[in-house]
């Protein structure tokens, strides 16, 4: 939807929970439009006082008001050319909601304590976590600016519905990390990652980051990052998953089973776990023909964590992935 709205000049609003990257997505729309060259000025309309905003937002002309020594532009004048986006826009006031209102539909703005009217070049993305249809309804938020806006919506989804995104979101924080705070870690265990993968992640994007940087800052250096250093800031896990790197091996029942030339290679020294877990992922690679999710089934385990582990190597068989 963001390739199709970008060339356009239209509005666009990102609606979702709080965390779920609607700054990102929006930078990510202005990146891929014809106005990538020019400035992308973004303000969190929660973060201003009520008294500040029209200030913030049209500019102010010296002695506009008491302690304005100097001119100085607002966003709109500032994204002049390029992209603003409104964040949180849904706490605006109506008044200040009815001044964006004739800036959006007239394209001209007028600086406090201004008489002189400023024509301006902007695409407007808005953003909001709240419901504007029932603010619209409560009275709260003004119908016709809520219609202005509301010309291309885009939900984004909460991490909890797009779970096959974790562990690439999880990659990239910990490549940031790492190099942030120059930390040497080895990945996650298996057990961190079924955590990650099992948790509902309430605050999103913004609180999967915080728990890697944590886990990066916590972990030994040279070793893995665990559950006991991802989730320690009362996050309400499964308990299961909380034992789980703690619970107790039982090789000593699966290994009657193994063939004795297994065995007795193991006793020589000459295959450790890592070479197993190669020699088994390559095989199920291999048997379903390229499809990850396929070799998950085969494994045992879940697409995730396969393709977890391919992404970290070089692959004698890489996955088409064709499910």
């Amino acid at each position: 939807m963001i390739q199709r709205v970008a060339p356009t000049r239209a509005t666009v609003l990102f609606l979702g929970e709080s965390g779920v990257g609607k700054e990102k997505f929006a930078r990510t729309l202005h990146d891929v439009s014809p106005r990538a060259a020019q400035p992308f000025v973004a303000i969190n309309c929660a973060a201003i006082p009520e008294t500040l905003i029209e200030s913030e937002l049209f500019g102010v002309e010296k002695g506009g008001f008491s302690g304005a020594a100097q001119s100085r532009p607002g966003r709109f004048e500032r994204a002049d050319g390029g992209t603003l986006f409104l964040d949180e826009i849904s706490t605006l006031s109506l008044v200040a909601q009815g001044k964006l209102l004739r800036a959006l539909q007239e394209g001209e703005i007028e600086r406090i304590g201004d008489t002189r009217i400023r024509q301006v070049d902007v695409r407007v993305i808005a953003a909001s976590n709240d419901d504007l249809r029932a603010l619209v309804d409560a009275g709260q938020f003004r119908a016709d600016l809520y219609y202005r806006l509301n010309v291309f919506p885009v939900r984004i989804p909460p991490l909890r519905e797009r779970k096959e995104d974790i562990l690439l979101l999880v990659e990239h924080f910990l490549n940031h990390y790492s190099a942030l705070h120059q930390r040497a870690v080895s990945g996650l265990t298996e057990s961190a990652i079924e955590a990650l993968m099992r948790y509902p992640w309430p605050g999103n994007i913004r609180e999967l980051e915080n728990i890697i940087e944590r886990g990066v800052i916590l972990a030994p250096d040279g070793g893995g990052i665990d559950i006991m250093h991802l989730f320690t800031s009362g996050e309400k896990i499964n308990p299961e998953q909380a034992s789980a790197a703690k619970a107790p091996a039982t090789g000593d029942s699966a290994a009657g089973h193994l063939p004795s030339l297994l065995r007795a290679a193991l006793a020589d020294g000459a295959l450790s776990l890592d070479i197993l877990e190669e020699l088994a992922l390559d095989a199920a690679v291999d048997l379903a023909a390229g499809n990850v999710s396929a070799a998950a089934k085969i494994l045992g385990t879940t697409r995730a964590r396969v393709a977890y582990r391919l992404s970290g190597r070089k692959v004698a068989h890489p996955p088409a992935d064709r499910e």
